[in-house]
């Protein structure tokens, strides 16, 4: 087997994660972590275990189960929105910058073999959910949003400059103008690939906000409270942008500045595939057993050579 270890922790179940006995995450596993706005996980095995202590709400994974849950997350299969593309395109590029050293040489072959895998039940399973991305479906609310006022000039403003809008905004930007607010705005680069922003500004910028607002950035409730409110029009009878909630724990944000028609957490940002579901159930269900034929195709490879996964 490949000696894999992957610690899963979704985060609606805490905000903590992997402690050691110090109570800090462990130095040397701080490059193996990998996180998107739904979960974290940490990659290991068993050297690097061993004096390591987890939270008791983490999911271990090891050998050939742990490869099944990482292809299944890259698949889309446990994301809100089935089928998603944008989690397989954060993991390829997490990988692809992880530096050179024991794990990633260790290893290098079987995440190959990973992405082979990902990409073939992807084609026989999952053709046409991933069109279902969340750049798509925001697109298609933001359409809906301004049927009647299809000749306004919309601008779109994102929190945050991270992957997940460098993979939002291409399908946006032929469309709209959009602006971006982040922390370092200095380090944007968007333009090179997707179009210029119109403006790219400090998160603390005290520009009024615009007819929409697409949150992709881990702000506190209350920060994001007071931002709004500190870049919103103050006439009575302004209309209020429609917001776009990224955020892992949307669900629980509430707001007196905002109305329920004009947000949507990242749960409302899903709720298309229902209109779907018996076709995406069928799909999913194909991209499980193709899941499991892969795996029982492993244990018979990994038992005629019985001399470890790197002579695979």
């Amino acid at each position: 087997m490949s000696g894999l270890i992957i610690v899963h922790k979704p985060y609606q179940v805490g905000d903590h994660l992997f402690l050691n006995l110090n109570g800090e995450v462990a130095r040397v596993h701080q490059g193996l972590l990998w996180q998107t706005c739904l979960r974290q996980i940490l990659f290991s095995d068993e050297s690097l275990f061993q004096a390591f202590s987890v939270d008791q709400d983490c999911e271990i994974y090891r050998d050939l189960e742990a490869e099944e849950f990482l292809i299944q997350v890259l698949c889309g299969l446990k994301s809100p929105l089935v089928g998603e593309t944008e989690v397989f395109g954060q993991f390829k590029n997490w990988w692809t910058q992880l530096p050179v050293g024991d794990f990633k040489g260790k290893f290098e072959g079987r995440v190959q073999n990973l992405f082979s895998a990902v990409k073939k039940i992807r084609e026989e399973s999952l053709c046409g959910l991933g069109s279902q991305s969340y750049g798509s479906l925001l697109r298609k609310k933001i359409d809906e949003h301004f049927a009647k006022n299809s000749d306004l000039k919309i601008c779109i403003d994102f929190i945050g400059a991270g992957q997940l809008v460098e993979e939002i905004v291409p399908w946006v930007q032929k469309k709209w103008a959009y602006r971006i607010r982040c922390r370092q705005p200095d380090k944007v680069r968007f333009e090179k690939r997707f179009g210029e922003p119109l403006e790219t500004l400090h998160l603390e910028d005290n520009t009024l906000v615009s007819q929409c607002l697409v949150i992709a950035a881990p702000l506190q409730h209350d920060e994001l409270n007071l931002w709004i409110k500190q870049r919103s029009p103050n006439e009575p009878n302004a209309n209020r942008p429609i917001i776009f909630d990224f955020r892992h724990d949307s669900l629980k944000f509430q707001s007196d500045l905002i109305s329920g028609q004009n947000y949507y957490d990242l749960n409302a940002l899903t709720t298309e595939v229902e209109e779907h579901k018996q076709s995406i159930k069928s799909q999913v269900e194909q991209a499980h057993l193709s899941i499991q034929s892969w795996k029982q195709a492993e244990m018979k490879r990994a038992q005629v050579r019985p001399f470890g996964w790197d002579d695979l």
